[in-house]
């Protein structure tokens, strides 16, 4: 093949099992919609440039596939889901009783350099409360991001979780405008801190809350509460800091409440998206560096597009968590049967049978081929397919089938009907 025919870089196909792995977890996060009231929805794949030029960050912004349309209007590829999501909500869901509850598995794109588990097209998960401001919301997020990894068998995982509002009414006590804010807060998120305390160094009694931040970035503990009571030491004369920080004691006591796994306070944890307003989180697993989800509260997006209503929500990463997906919880592939003629005479038996097992909802396929039986059994062995039903010119001429068992290696020879009946069990 011709190398500027092949598959753009960052790109990927998705062979069989890939794909398999992706579909388990789809299926596992709808049943969760189901358990936790969520209604799935989709937004266009492509969206207007400014929507994501509001809150987006940064780092989103540069990354972004956008070109200008044939009607003459700068778009863009969605780079991420929540402000498409938003802007579906604020645009289609007003006369809609508060929360709302919106679920979504979207693909999304970015210019990003591609390296282990992160590509330019890529699928995400979500699970987004609109019009609450109360802690259980942000403690059932945590709660659904625990279930997901639990229903998906990812055992040695944990939650990092922090608070933006913290650290923003920390940068608002020294007067930091909110569009500084927003690049410290982005360098913080890349572990940039010499960046960001340049910056800072900058402005008045720049030192004063170069040192604050210094401290909060220092206390990690997976004993939250004893983080949050070191938190509490260093926010003491900031009055609207605390008042965050007890909104952060008050989802976690919720979500430890709830049976969420292990949780890691991060006080200088930030993440690099603008719109982040509160409690903030990602879901790492064990020997893998990236996040697997993350989310937190965003209360002012909505606004921004036209509707004052708060927010918080996650997304989990399709692509990520297939990274550490174990085979053993994706589905096998349940071909049941391969029917193989032998000879032209029997073609008629085959399709008749196929068709018979098909509207049963039993899986079966014809072998086109007409090879010999040796390979054809190699071939429904290397498949996987369970049952070999044999038609040649002995079977014509008895109007039966000889049924082969892949797992014991018996036969026997069936009428169609008989056939049908044996394998019913495996309808899907």
């Amino acid at each position: 093949m011709k190398d500027d025919l092949l598959t753009l870089r960052g790109m990927r196909n998705l062979l069989p099992m890939e794909k398999a792995k992706l579909n388990r977890i789809e299926s596992e996060i709808r049943r969760l919609f189901k358990i936790y009231g969520f209604q799935e929805v989709e937004t266009p794949t492509i969206e207007p440039l400014e929507l994501f030029e509001l809150k987006s960050g940064e780092e989103i912004r540069h990354r972004m596939y956008r070109f200008t349309d044939l009607g003459g209007r700068n778009v863009v590829l969605r780079p991420e889901a929540t402000a498409s999501v938003t802007k579906l909500v604020v645009q289609e869901m007003r006369s809609m009783p508060l929360p709302i509850k919106i679920g979504y598995i979207l693909n999304a794109f970015r210019y990003d350099e591609p390296q282990y588990g992160r590509y330019r097209e890529f699928k995400q998960g979500g699970f987004e409360i609109f019009g609450t401001k109360n802690p259980l919301a942000d403690a059932e997020i945590l709660e659904i991001s625990s279930r997901l990894m639990d229903g998906l068998g990812i055992k040695d995982y944990y939650i990092k979780i922090g608070h933006e509002g913290v650290l923003r009414e920390v940068l608002n006590h020294f007067n930091v405008d909110e569009k500084t804010q927003d690049r410290i807060l982005g360098l913080m998120d890349k572990e940039r801190l010499t960046e960001a305390f340049e910056i800072l160094s900058a402005l008045p009694r720049g030192g004063e809350v170069i040192e604050l931040v210094k401290k909060l970035w220092e206390i990690k503990s997976k004993n939250p509460h004893e983080a949050l009571k070191n938190a509490r030491e260093v926010l003491k004369d900031i009055p609207t800091a605390i008042e965050q920080l007890d909104n952060l004691r008050d989802i976690i006591e919720l979500a430890e409440a709830s049976g969420v796994g292990e949780l890691l306070v991060d006080m200088g944890f930030a993440r690099g998206l603008d719109y982040y307003t509160g409690m903030i989180f990602e879901v790492y697993v064990r020997g893998l560096k990236i996040a697997v989800n993350g989310g937190g509260r965003y209360d002012k997006l909505a606004g921004l597009l036209g509707w004052d209503i708060p927010a918080v929500g996650c997304a989990p990463g399709i692509d990520r968590l297939s990274l550490v997906l174990k085979d053993e919880v994706v589905p096998k592939d349940d071909m049941m049967c391969l029917i193989v003629s032998m000879v032209k005479e029997g073609d008629l038996f085959a399709a008749r049978l196929a068709s018979m097992l098909r509207l049963k909802g039993i899986p079966a396929m014809v072998d086109p081929t007409r090879r010999d039986v040796s390979k054809a059994l190699s071939y429904a062995s290397k498949r996987g397919v369970k049952y070999v039903a044999i038609i040649g010119s002995r079977e014509v001429e008895n109007n039966t089938v000889a049924l082969k068992d892949m797992m014991v290696g018996s036969q026997e020879e069936l009428k169609l009907e008989q056939i049908v009946e044996k394998l019913s069990s495996y309808s899907i």
